[in-house]
C-alpha cells in the first residue's frame, strides 16, 4: 500500500506541472517544482523505507520459535535504519552471505542502483541541510520506477516469493519478472 500512496502523490505533482499555464503569475513554476519535488523525495524514502523493513518483518515472521521471532524483529529495528545500497547489503549479510550475494547481482546487473542512493541523499539534503532537492518532477518518476525495482530486488535477496513482495507492496517489481 505505501507506494501506492507515492504513486498517487506522483500523479498529483505531474498534474500541477502539466498545468503550467494554469497557475497564476505570482507563483514561480521553478519554485513550485522544487517544493513538489523536495516534498516528494521525503515522502518517497519514507515509503521505501516502510517496504523495507515490511519485507524484513515477512521474512523474520517466517519463524515459528515466538521468542526468535521477537528477537529478530527486534534487531529488525536496529539494522534497518539506514537505508544506503551499502547498508541494505548489510541487513542481508546479517541472514546470510548468499541474501547479499543474491541482491547484489541483481542490483549490478541493472545498474539502477544509483536512484536508491539519489534519493536518500537528496532526501538528507531536504530534510537535515533544508535545502530544495536538485532533482527534476521527471528524475523523481524515473527514480520511483528503479526503487520499486530494487526493492524486488531486495525482496528477491531475502528470499521471499511474488506473493510475499506484493505484501510488501504491489507496486514493487518482482525480480524474477526481470530474469
Amino acid at each position: 500500500m505505501s507506494l501506492a500512496i507515492f504513486e498517487s502523490y506522483l500523479e498529483f505533482a505531474e498534474g500541477v506541472m502539466r498545468q503550467r499555464t494554469s497557475i497564476p503569475t505570482g507563483i514561480d513554476v521553478v519554485e513550485l517544482e522544487s517544493a513538489l519535488v523536495s516534498h516528494g523525495v521525503v515522502l518517497l524514502h519514507s515509503h521505501m523505507e516502510q517496504c523495507m523493513r515490511r519485507s524484513v518483518d515477512l521474512r523474520c515472521g517466517r519463524c515459528s520459535d515466538a521468542e526468535i521471532r521477537t528477537f529478530a524483529l527486534a534487531a529488525r529495528k536496529e539494522t534497518t535504519g539506514k537505508l544506503k545500497i551499502e547498508a541494505l547489503k548489510g541487513t542481508l549479510t546479517r541472514f546470510s552471505d548468499a541474501y547479499k550475494s543474491t541482491f547484489s547481482e541483481l542490483l549490478n546487473r541493472s545498474g539502477i542502483g544509483t536512484s536508491w542512493d539519489s534519493v536518500v541523499i537528496h532526501r538528507h539534503t531536504v530534510a537535515h541541510e533544508g535545502q530544495p532537492a536538485g532533482l527534476t518532477l521527471a528524475d523523481l518518476r524515473l527514480f520511483y520506477d528503479h526503487i520499486r525495482e530494487v526493492l524486488g530486488f531486495f525482496c528477491e535477496g531475502l528470499g521471499l516469493d511474488p506473493a510475499e513482495c506484493v505484501r510488501v507492496s504491489d507496486k514493487i517489481v518482482p525480480a524474477r519478472s526481470k530474469a
